[in-house]
C-alpha cells in the first residue's frame, strides 16, 4: 500500500531537487499569466462588444497556458525518481496536450450533465432569486422550496469530492501513458484502496490554499488600496492583489503537480518508461 505520507516527501525532495529547472516554466504558466488575467478582472466585469470578447479569449488563453504547465510538471515529477529531467518534460507536455484538454472537456461536459437536475430543481422550486439579487430580504419559509435542490447539490458535491479522490493521477496517465478516455479507468485502478486517505487531503489542501489565496488578496490588495486608493478597473489595488494571489497559487500548483507526479510514480514503480516518448 502506497504511504501518501511517503508520497509527499518525496514531492518536496523533488521541488528541492528541481527548482531551477522547473521555475521559468513555472513563473511563465502558473505566475505571470494569471498575473496579468487577474488583473484584468475589474475591467473584464465593465467590458462590452469587442473588448469584452478580447478579454474573454486572454482568459482561455490563460487557462491553456497554465494547463499546460501543470501537465510539464506532472511529467517532470512522474518520472522515475533520480531520473527526472526537463527536456523529457517538455516533450510529453507537448505530446500529452491535446488529449489532456479532450479529457478536460469530456469531464466538464460530464459534471455539468450531472449538476442540471440541481438547477433545474432550483429554477422549479418557485425560489424568488430575482428578489436575492436586488438585495431584499426572504423569510425563512422562502428558503424551504430550495430544499430538494440542496440535498441534490449536496450530494452532487460529495460525489464530486469522491471522484475527485479516484481521479487525482489522471493527469499524470495522461502525461506518460497513451491513453484516451481509458485514463479514467486506469486512475481509478491506480487509486483503489486510497480513497479516504486522498479525500482527507484533498480537503486539507483545499483550506489551506483557500486560506492562503484569501489571505494574500486581502493582505495585499488591502494594503495597496490604502496606499494608492483603489478607483476600480486596472487600479494599483487589483494588479497588486491579482500579482499575490498568483504568487501563492503558483507555489500551490508546484506542490499539488510534484504530489500527483509522485502519487503516480509511487503506484506504478520506478521502471523507465520515458522511451515511449522518444
Amino acid at each position: 500500500m502506497v504511504s501518501v505520507g511517503t508520497v509527499w516527501d518525496r514531492a518536496v525532495d523533488f521541488v528541492r531537487d528541481h527548482l531551477g529547472a522547473v521555475m521559468p516554466v513555472l513563473i511563465v504558466t502558473q505566475f505571470a499569466a494569471p498575473a496579468v488575467s487577474g488583473s484584468l478582472a475589474g475591467v473584464r466585469a465593465d467590458a462590452t462588444g469587442g473588448t469584452a470578447a478580447a478579454l474573454g479569449l486572454l482568459s482561455v488563453a490563460t487557462m491553456l497556458i497554465s494547463l499546460w504547465g501543470a501537465l510539464y510538471l506532472i511529467g517532470f515529477a512522474a518520472q522515475p525518481s533520480g531520473r527526472e529531467d526537463r527536456h523529457a518534460a517538455m516533450n510529453i507536455a507537448t505530446r500529452r496536450f491535446v488529449p489532456l484538454i479532450g479529457i478536460s472537456i469530456v469531464v466538464l461536459v460530464a459534471l455539468a450533465i450531472l449538476a442540471l437536475p440541481g438547477i433545474l430543481l432550483a429554477v422549479a422550486s418557485g425560489f424568488d432569486f430575482m428578489a436575492i439579487a436586488n438585495g431584499t430580504s426572504l423569510q425563512p419559509s422562502e428558503f424551504g422550496k430550495l430544499g430538494s435542490a440542496l440535498l441534490y447539490l449536496v450530494v452532487f458535491a460529495l460525489f464530486v469530492l469522491w471522484l475527485s479522490a479516484r481521479l487525482l493521477p489522471i493527469n499524470a496517465v495522461i502525461a506518460m501513458e497513451r491513453r484516451g478516455l481509458g485514463a479514467f479507468g486506469r486512475a481509478f485502478a491506480l487509486t483503489r484502496g486510497m480513497t479516504w486517505k486522498l479525500i482527507g487531503l484533498i480537503i486539507l489542501y483545499a483550506i489551506v490554499a483557500g486560506i492562503a489565496v484569501s489571505a494574500a488578496q486581502f493582505v495585499f490588495g488591502s494594503v495597496v488600496a490604502l496606499i494608492a486608493g483603489d478607483t476600480g478597473g486596472l487600479s494599483l489595488a487589483a494588479i497588486g492583489g491579482a500579482v499575490a494571489v498568483a504568487a501563492v497559487s503558483s507555489v500551490l500548483a508546484l506542490f499539488q503537480s510534484a504530489f500527483i507526479g509522485k502519487l503516480y510514480r509511487a503506484v506504478v514503480g520506478e521502471q523507465d518508461d520515458l522511451a515511449v516518448f522518444a
